[in-house]
């Protein structure tokens, strides 16, 4: 897919019914961890005020996809399995429409947050990934996340991954 079909930014608060109506769509795909009540307004206003939350718009002006890419929840920071890092960030809450997915847009969307973390001092992206969800595994390895422990949270098994993007000390 070109990248002149469609824009990445950063969500703005107006945004927020369309993320959340995306979020719904999505939990009804194969291989989703999400539901009516996860992800759900607070969390789509969360991730907006601080800065977090991203949208990708088709050329027809229509939210075709969104993730969240930021600061690391206190129950993910904790985990054990983590390689050390300075300033990591977790991605999560990364869905595509429905009808929009199998396009390549989940990895244009991936692809994008991996070259902009680095110019916001990010050293490496954290993710939790559920272990029934192979478009998703799969999308993360062709990326280069490795995955370095399993978890059960939130009543889920899950993938711990991550991908370091500076080791410790190199400049970016």
């Amino acid at each position: 897919m070109s990248a002149d079909r469609f824009t990445i930014a950063p969500a703005r608060a107006g945004d927020a019914e369309a993320v959340l109506a995306l979020y719904r769509a999505a939990s009804r795909t194969p291989g989703s961890s999400w539901n009516d009540d996860y992800p759900d307004r607070s969390f789509v206003a969360g991730d907006i005020a601080r800065g977090s939350l991203y949208c990708l718009w088709g050329e027809d002006g229509a939210l075709w996809g969104a993730a969240s890419c930021g600061e690391p929840d206190e129950d993910i920071q904790t985990l054990p399995c983590w390689t050390p890092a300075k300033r990591p960030f977790e991605l999560c809450r990364i869905g595509i429409l429905p009808e929009m997915q199998g396009r390549g847009l989940a990895g244009e969307l991936l692809r994008w947050l991996l070259e902009e973390a680095p110019r916001r001092g990010v050293d490496s992206i954290r993710l939790l990934v559920s272990r029934d969800n192979p478009p998703a595994l799969a999308l993360y390895r062709r990326f280069g996340f490795s995955t370095v422990g399993t978890c059960r949270l939130y009543g889920t098994d899950w993938f711990c991954q991550e991908r370091i993007l500076r080791r410790a000390g190199e400049k970016p």
